[in-house]
């Protein structure tokens, strides 16, 4: 039995672009290899083309059967929080319950000003997302707060993991207030 896993960090734009390679086939060479996971950035702005972490995942999940896909790391604060709840379930949906999901804050001032989002609010909006995310991926009634422009509001995402049917993904939280999490379903 092994008591350890062993991923990579799929390919960005330009490895893919110099070496001829895509996503699909990087994502299906790792799972023959015996990777236990592929893994993608979540970037908005970081001064070169990068690809969307949630549809890059996607592609990746629909190339494998086994081999986990996850975020290093999704940054919800930058996207209105029922938005990354339903990029969360979606990919939790069609990787069949293999996603693994980094949660952190990161990303420098450009990426939050590409998204709108004042810079300074980057801890209280991961506070946020952290403590509401599990709450909307469980399919309950959530209280929405700190959006710009709306007004508090209750929201359902009904999803449910095809593989084992939990529909609450366990919140483990590591580091300090505003340290990492992870939100998965089990395996």
């Amino acid at each position: 039995m092994k008591s350890f896993e062993i991923g990579v960090i799929l390919p960005g734009i330009a490895v893919q672009r110099r070496d001829g390679i895509d996503l699909r086939a990087a994502a299906l060479h790792a799972e023959n290899a015996g990777l236990d996971g592929v893994w993608h950035g979540d970037h908005l702005a970081v001064g070169g083309p990068t690809l969307d972490a949630p549809i890059a995942l996607a592609i990746a999940a629909a190339a494998t059967t086994r081999i986990r896909i996850g975020t290093s790391v999704f940054v919800p604060a930058i996207r209105p929080v029922v938005w990354a709840a339903k990029q969360i379930a979606t990919l939790q949906y069609v990787s069949g319950g293999r996603l693994v999901l980094g949660v952190g804050s990161g990303g420098g001032p450009a990426q939050w000003a590409a998204a709108g989002v004042p810079y300074g609010e980057r801890g209280r909006r991961t506070d946020t997302a952290l403590e509401l995310l599990p709450h909307l991926l469980a399919g309950e009634a959530t209280r929405l707060r700190d959006e710009e422009g709306s007004r508090p509001s209750n929201w359902r995402l009904p999803w449910r993991c095809r593989r084992c049917g939990s529909a609450t993904p366990p919140v483990r939280r590591s580091g300090g207030r505003r340290g990492w999490a992870t939100v998965g379903f089990p395996p």
